[in-house]
């Protein structure tokens, strides 16, 4: 009987613990669902539905040309995600059904599609490690419509948006790209296109009902650029063209309103498309590319990427010389009707510093320094302004700084400047024909457009307008006169100056019968002098009377700069042509009755003892054609010689020193008429051993061999001389 009554004693006990323990267990339920139920049951309710809360990307705002030709545009895209939780708790025929139509759609593997599906057995569930299975990113719209018509299961199209350049590689580095990294105008206004996300999710109503909602995206705002796509293309021939006849570091091209400071085309030499901006470059082929360390692949890209018309700085050379002619002439240092003499060089502070054209250009006006480039005339004037009045212009013409272009990356030169106590006579000299100090491309032009302009130095700009989604402008960009810096009078003067230029002076190449504009050419060996590496540049502007378009072309460090590329005035010519037939620009006179350049004559200076890259560009100028024999960098000969009158188109012999040990071969030259002095000078130069027939006090009557025949180096060439005939001068 004890022990029963133990027994039914622990038992009462074990009773009473467990009904007290329910009793806590549901008094402990009560008071969380009567406190925090709601809060439970919603927190409960997210994270069933947490998988279908997803952002909805807005699309990026387009970027187009000023005629509103798109240059950046976004699409909707869909992100397709199978949700294999819910598609697995489908029938085997439903899933089959949505498997075939993904294989279909999409090109998947059905295989690998029914693998996601697979349950493990343990569990029942699929053996896969997530719910939610990213198929394929960024598809078109016309995917979404196809896979939604064969009714599919358990697929998810989650917004997302792709970023496409229909004009690929035109006007790459000014557009840029986005992405990881951003690049140019996608970076400068990043913020003004990204737009506000959405968002897609489920709620519950007040029956716990699912039910889908959408906030959605604000799309970004569209950046209307000063760009006009067809002058852009035409920039970009421009420098196509410089960079397969010359392979220059980089070549450059800009075409801007002087009168407002709208880039209307901007161009760099190389290229790349910004939808695939990753791609190998040109000039590498990709098992090459790809064997390259990636530091070193980094650095090409940037480059690439780079935008050189504001990114890149060099010595601009004599295109900055109207700017130092404007400011001697707007202080009154000089008049227009001056003029300086031209010896070949100047002695500065006991150092001869030597004109381009070493027998020197004579006595020449303002009008003529400028045409014809002279050194020595721009060094003269120099010397009359005096470093203080010099380097306030310099800084005035906003040299060595940022122009304040909307494009981001635009580099200064001010730690390339002297400052104005470090200008010595010697620094002064070079300064003045556009040596010794920095600029980049976009900068050197914006100052010359000061000089004929009127005189307003304009911030530069390539964006007009911005417009959100609805058409509305919300931001606008007027031109801007940063200073003002020469008179209106100056500044007609020398726009009329600079037309000499392209009349019969230095840019005589880019002239174009019926239309007068005005221009000037530079050329400016870069440092480290002993590289001899050049930058080649013409600037110029139509109509001359009121300049609405105003243009540089540049190539940058040319690898052979002695086989024609001494003047980039052809190629301003041509896309010159192109403007004036895009914009119908009038003709400014009539083009009847005038001579062709067959007519014309003109002197052949002595070159002897020039730079090889002076000497070419001022037979450029003249519209003579020439032959370099030897591959040094200075003029030992030349045939004919100096002072001699020859046509228009004729063709100049042009000697240099040989290199150590080169063995060359040089063409016969002509000899014809020429007395045995001269075609000995010739000949020996040259390199060939001279014998003489005939009368030394004649002329040439022949050569053997013959006039055109190539010869290797101490090849003997015979002189065949005649008796001159009466009245012929030696």
């Amino acid at each position: 009987m004890d022990k029963r009554k133990r027994i039914k004693s622990r038992l009462i006990f074990i009773l009473f613990v467990l009904i007290a323990l329910f009793a806590a267990l549901g008094a402990r339920v009560f008071y969380l669902k009567s406190v925090h139920g709601e809060e439970y049951e919603t927190a409960a309710k997210q994270q069933q539905v947490s998988r279908y809360d997803s952002i909805i990307s807005p699309n990026r705002g387009a970027i187009v040309d000023r005629n509103s030709q798109p240059l950046a545009i976004s699409t909707r895209v869909y992100n397709v995600i199978m949700d294999v939780r819910v598609l697995s708790e489908f029938k085997a025929e439903e899933q089959e059904k949505t498997v075939n139509a993904l294989s279909e759609v999409l090109g998947l593997d059905g295989g690998e599609l029914r693998g996601y599906l697979a349950k493990d057995p343990a569990t029942g569930k699929p053996a896969l490690d997530t719910n939610w299975k990213v198929l394929a990113k960024k598809q078109p719209p016309e995917v979404k419509t196809k896979l939604e018509e064969k009714d599919v299961k358990g697929i998810v199209f989650e917004n997302d948006t792709k970023r496409r350049y229909p004009a690929g590689s035109l006007a790459a580095q000014v557009i840029g790209f986005t992405g990881n990294i951003n690049y140019g105008l996608e970076k400068q206004y990043d913020t003004e296109m990204s737009g506000v996300p959405g968002r897609s999710f489920i709620t519950y109503d007040g029956t716990s009902g699912a039910i889908q909602q959408e906030v959605p995206a604000q799309d970004g705002n569209t950046i209307v650029t000063t760009l006009d796509y067809t002058i852009q293309t035409y920039a970009e021939e421009a420098v196509k063209q410089a960079m397969a006849d010359y392979n220059p570091e980089n070549a450059a091209a800009i075409v801007m309103n002087p009168q407002t400071g709208e880039v209307l085309a901007m161009a760099s030499g190389l290229k790349f498309d910004p939808n695939d901006p990753m791609a190998v470059p040109e000039g590498y082929d990709e098992a090459q590319w790809n064997a390259m360390p990636s530091e070193e692949r980094n650095k090409v890209m940037a480059n690439i990427w780079k935008n050189f018309c504001i990114s890149s700085t060099y010595e601009p050379g004599s295109i900055f010389k109207p700017c130092v002619a404007a400011a001697a002439i707007e202080e009154g240092i000089i008049k227009n009707s001056d003029t300086f003499y031209c010896g070949g060089k100047k002695n500065v502070a006991g150092t001869d510093i030597s004109c381009h054209l070493r027998s020197g250009h004579g006595t020449l006006s303002i009008e003529g320094i400028i045409a014809n480039s002279c050194n020595v005339g721009m060094m003269d004037i120099a010397e009359k302004m005096g470093v203080g009045i010099f380097y306030k212009y310099q800084k005035n013409f906003g040299i060595g700084e940022k122009t304040g272009i909307d494009l981001p990356d635009e580099i200064d030169a001010s730690s390339l400047m002297y400052s104005e106590d470090a200008i010595r006579s010697t620094e002064l000299a070079t300064m003045s024909f556009g040596q010794s100090f920095n600029t980049n491309t976009l900068q050197i032009l914006n100052s010359v457009a000061a000089v004929i302009n009127g005189g307003n130095l304009m911030r530069p700009y390539i964006v007009s307008q911005i417009v959100d989604p609805d058409g509305n402008v919300v931001k606008e960009t007027k031109p801007e006169v940063i200073r003002k810096v020469l008179s209106q009078e100056t500044s007609d003067i020398m726009r009329r100056d600079m037309i000499a230029t392209v009349e019969y002076g230095t840019g005589k190449k880019a002239k174009i019968e019926g239309y007068t504009f005005g221009g000037k050419t530079g050329t400016a060996q870069q440092a480290p002098r002993s590289e001899e590496k050049y930058t080649v540049s013409f600037i110029s502007f139509i109509p001359a009377e009121n300049p609405q378009y105003m243009a540089i072309t540049l190539i940058h460090k040319p690898e052979f700069y002695a086989d024609g590329v001494t003047t980039v005035a052809p190629i301003m010519k041509s896309l010159m042509e192109k403007i004036i037939k895009y914009a119908n620009i009038e003709p400014s006179y009539e083009t009847e009755n005038i001579h062709t350049d067959d007519e014309e004559k003109v002197v052949v200076p002595d070159y002897t003892g020039s730079a090889l890259f002076d000497t070419l560009s001022d037979l450029d100028s003249k519209g003579l054609s020439y032959e370099v024999v030897g591959s040094g960098s200075n003029v030992v000969n030349q045939a004919p010689h100096g002072d001699t009158e020859v046509n228009v188109g004729s063709k100049v012999l042009i000697y240099v020193e040989k290199g150590e040990g080169e063995q060359t071969t040089v063409t016969v030259p002509d000899l014809k008429g020429k007395n045995f002095e001269e075609a000995k000078n010739t000949l020996e130069s040259s390199g060939f051993v001279v014998l003489a027939e005939g009368p030394e006090d004649g002329v040439v009557q022949k050569t053997t061999p013959a006039y055109g025949v190539s010869a290797e180096e101490g090849t003997e060439v015979k002189l065949i001389m005649t008796e001159k005939e009466e009245g012929e001068e030696s």
